[in-house]
């Protein structure tokens, strides 16, 4: 009996131990488990998984198929939040608004800032204006790319102490009710004008977009004469790229990648030369079928003080015509100094002239023989004789003009050889009048591209 009460104790005290010791494997196991999943959370966290967008796009259909009011109100918030919109620029970041002033990016800068009832307020003169928030992110939508906006508190010191107005000598308009420039390739910024900027409400924002993208873009100017050459690519500060082709346009594969290029190099200046109708003074390797070279011009500044003087070089690319090949060719070039021998030196400057194209001389035509004049009758000639004679008369009884002094003499030589090499003087450029603007535009740069001043 004695034996089979210990057997009983025994397997008794067996049962509780494997009992205990079950329940605590499961909450080791369940501890675990616990931590386990805390570090799956952990990883997750730090490496999120990427969005399934096909599902969203099906799940999005499906919604919207069934007809549901609140899926399609989702959607179109949605849609909202993906579009671009305007950015918000501190007058504080320094850096960042320097870019956006002179990297060559083009951007429209509304002047303002935010209010507490999500209004844009912004102070000129005494003058408040009111900018829409609706037509800045209308216009932001409209850019599709061409341009980025922004929204700046213009009246903000900038490091030199002065504002956006008086650091670029900006005069809004008195009329204008909201107040916006843009900036573009490096330029000064320009005002939009008030008749762009007005009514916030009915305005068609696509014109105005279309406008500003037309103000920004950046074209090659054509060259036609030796003035436009030099005022707009041979003493750009920034340097030129000169594209010398065949035909007022280019192939479609190259204005594509011309673009390319241009977008790439914003602060450069761009004109094309046709050496169909004009020639250039520069001693260029023979083109490529198809393709425009590439010249790339630059004005450097040699010394300091009185000693200071300019050195044009230049260097030609003779390669295919590939936006990613000549813009290594460029980045190359501007990174290396005037004496490299990347560079030759421009002396002298180049001329261009029209090329004449002689017509061939016109055949002669046999003149037809003129019938014989009848002899004058004898009457005939006495009225022709006497008509002499009265004209002999009259003549001798004018008094005869007094006779110049040689000063006068020498005067009159002197203007008749002037106008004589006047009219007789090569007219390189009657055909293209030279524009005033070239002026304009070549003061726009600056050689001190900082906020400083």
């Amino acid at each position: 009996g004695k034996a089979t009460l210990l057997t009983m104790a025994r397997g008794s005290s067996l049962r509780k131990r494997g009992r205990q010791n079950s329940r605590n494997g499961e909450e080791e196991s369940s501890e675990q488990r616990r931590r386990a999943a805390g570090r799956a959370a952990a990883r997750s966290y730090e490496k999120p998984q990427p969005i399934n967008w096909l599902a969203v796009v099906v799940l999005g259909g499906l919604l919207i198929g069934g007809g549901g009011t609140v899926a399609v109100k989702a959607f179109q918030g949605m849609m909202r939040f993906m579009e671009p919109t305007y950015e918000v620029l501190d007058a504080g970041n320094t850096k960042f608004l320097q870019n956006v002033l002179f990297d060559g990016e083009p951007w429209v800068v509304f002047c303002g800032k935010k209010t507490h009832d999500g209004r844009v307020n912004n102070t000129y003169q005494g003058r408040t204006s009111i900018s829409s928030v609706q037509l800045m992110d209308k216009l932001a939508v409209q850019a599709k790319g061409r341009f980025r906006v922004g929204l700046l508190d213009c009246l903000r010191p900038l490091p030199s102490g002065k504002n956006i107005f008086e650091r670029f000598k900006l005069k809004p308009s008195s009329i204008s009710s909201q107040i916006a420039f843009w900036v573009a390739n490096g330029n000064k910024p320009k005002l939009l004008d008030a008749y762009s900027l007005r009514s916030t409400v009915d305005y068609d924002v696509g014109r105005l977009a279309t406008r500003v993208a037309s103000l920004t873009e950046l074209k090659a100017t054509p060259i036609t004469n030796t003035k436009q050459l030099t005022k707009r690519c041979v003493e750009s500060k920034r340097g030129c790229v000169l594209i010398i082709q065949k035909g007022q346009s280019l192939p479609e594969n190259a204005k594509g990648e011309l673009n390319k290029l241009m977008k790439a190099n914003r602060r450069l200046r761009y004109a094309s030369l046709d050496i169909t109708k004009r020639k250039i003074s520069l001693t260029l390797p023979p083109a490529m079928m198809g393709y425009p070279q590439v010249v790339l011009i630059r004005k450097s500044a040699v010394g300091e003080g009185v000693d200071r003087y300019y050195e044009y070089t230049y260097s030609i690319f003779d390669d295919e015509f590939e936006s990613k090949e000549v813009e290594k060719f460029i980045s190359q070039g501007i990174k290396l100094t005037p004496k490299d021998k990347f560079w030759s030196i421009l002396e002298p400057l180049p001329r261009i002239s029209k090329i004449i194209t002689q017509s061939p001389p016109k055949p002669k035509s046999k003149k037809a023989s003129k019938p014989k004049k009848k002899p004058k009758s004898s009457t005939a000639k006495a009225k022709t004789t006497a008509g002499k004679s009265a004209a002999q008369k009259k003549k001798a009884a004018e008094p005869e003009p007094p006779k110049e002094s040689d000063e006068e003499m020498y005067k009159r030589r002197r203007k008749q050889m002037d106008d004589d090499m006047r009219e007789n003087a090569p007219q390189a450029h009657e055909d293209e009048p030279y524009d005033d603007e070239i002026e304009l535009e070549d003061e726009e740069e600056e050689e001190v591209i900082d906020l400083d001043d």
